[in-house]
């Protein structure tokens, strides 16, 4: 039985920013009349029960994207929204090979301490969600709380972002970060090249008068509950630019999950990242 249980925290009046052990961040949003779960994680413990535990209201699932950090949690909810173009790409359901390999990388990390087991709380799905489309624009009525989907591809083609009215926060899912990662080659499934996908995220930069902070899907560059300094979406909008322009400021640092392994980077002043392949640059 999984019974590993989360921490979480009430940032703002019926908004819930659950912390799964640093793997993911999982956001829940409470209305009037109905909630809503932005992601899933990597699916460490029990969810579900969580969230149940928290509300009583009718609620929906979405997905931010298809990674296996975002969705690994899926096959305990009935149904769950995703972006189509995330469907061709990843596979649904996840491996728990890949999944428990994803919380053995972010459990080792230097001074990290977990109190959970890959072996007991990472467990295969029960059953496959019944899965609905999400689409640009697309919103979810709360009662009195409406949020707004809206596409931004670079990520991943389906990635998704969301506007919440209430708090005037985006929460990015992985289209905004500090370490932004654009890894696909032309010619390989899901690529967006970064040039376009700098195109998607100035859009997204243009719609900021909806807006005043900006929080993604992982704490590490950020504190629970606290959004990423102002900077990050201008910089890495500028560090896409840069790279298609020829002008970029690029450095070999090491991957984040795969240590020893060096990756080029473009960067702002050092504290922006865009993880890149050269031939990936343009379409």
């Amino acid at each position: 039985m999984i019974t590993r249980s989360m921490p979480w925290y009430e940032f703002a009046p019926g908004t819930i920013e659950i912390d799964e052990f640093d793997c993911a961040s999982i956001f829940l949003f409470l209305g009037k009349e109905r909630a809503l779960l932005l992601d899933t994680g990597t699916g460490i413990g029990d969810l579900k029960g969580l969230v149940e535990s928290i509300t009583s209201l009718p609620y929906d699932v979405v997905l931010t994207h298809g990674h296996m950090d975002h969705v690994g949690g899926c096959g305990w909810f009935p149904e769950v929204y995703i972006n189509e173009k995330e469907l061709a790409l990843n596979p649904f359901d996840v491996s728990v090979d890949e999944r428990k390999w994803y919380a053995n990388v972010i459990m080792t990390r230097e001074h990290k301490n977990y109190n959970y087991d890959v072996d007991r709380d990472i467990r295969v799905w029960p059953a496959k969600p019944l899965v609905k489309p999400l689409y640009d624009g697309q919103q979810f009525d709360l009662g009195g709380r409406v949020l707004t989907f809206y596409e931004c591809p670079g990520h991943c083609p389906g990635e998704m972002v969301m506007i919440d009215p209430q708090t005037r926060i985006l929460f990015s899912g992985d289209a905004v970060n500090n370490n932004l990662l654009f890894k696909k080659k032309p010619g390989e499934p899901g690529f967006v090249s970064v040039e376009d996908g700098g195109k998607y995220l100035e859009r997204i930069w243009e719609m900021r008068d909806r807006y005043d902070h900006v929080m993604n899907s992982h704490h590490d560059f950020r504190g629970l509950g606290a959004p990423l300094c102002d900077s990050v979406m201008p910089n890495a909008i500028k560090c896409c630019k840069d790279l298609a322009d020829g002008t970029a400021d690029i450095r070999q640092m090491e991957d984040a999950l795969r240590p020893g392994h060096m990756v080029p980077m473009a960067t702002v002043d050092g504290k922006s990242w865009v993880v890149f392949t050269p031939e990936g640059i343009k379409g």
